[in-house]
């Protein structure tokens, strides 16, 4: 794994958040097309009862798993942060903070850090050498080329 693909991890995790909640709010809304929402309806049919429950059961198994997630998630970019803060350089500290923890465009990171994108680009590849070098061995990080180490 590249240093860039260590910390783009952040962002992977939680798109995997958004999936999952989309994914419950899919079973949800079933649910409730089913005439389920638990509110004084009386359904006469077992067959019916065992739908709902079924998808009750589903929703509860989704809840914990976003719960999971989200856990994991905040660990990780606690983890993720602390590690950029790490660095030397305090430009590649900004860099790789509104990047990987704010997933900030090259465009807004450059507009409000007063450079040019080309420069925040050529910034960015210096703050994640930096990152590799610092956390190479902890980590066991590649070079972008696929090599290990040095």
């Amino acid at each position: 794994m590249t240093a860039k693909e260590y910390l783009q991890q952040v962002k992977q995790k939680k798109a995997i958040i958004k999936n999952l909640r989309r994914d419950k709010e899919s079973v949800t809304e079933m649910l409730y097309s089913l005439g389920g929402s638990g509110e004084g309806e009386r359904v006469q049919s077992s067959r019916n009862m065992d739908k709902f429950g079924t998808l009750y059961g589903r929703i509860d198994e989704m809840q914990r798993k976003i719960d999971e997630e989200l856990a994991s998630l905040v660990e990780f970019e606690l983890i993720v942060s602390a590690k950029i803060n790490g660095l030397n350089n305090e430009k590649n500290i900004e860099v790789l903070h509104r990047r990987y923890i704010r997933f900030q465009s090259w465009e807004v990171i450059a507009d409000e850090m007063n450079y040019s994108v080309r420069y925040i680009l050529r910034l960015h590849g210096l703050a994640l050498e930096e990152f590799r070098l610092r956390y190479e061995e902890e980590l066991g990080f590649e070079k972008a080329d696929g090599k290990k180490g040095r």
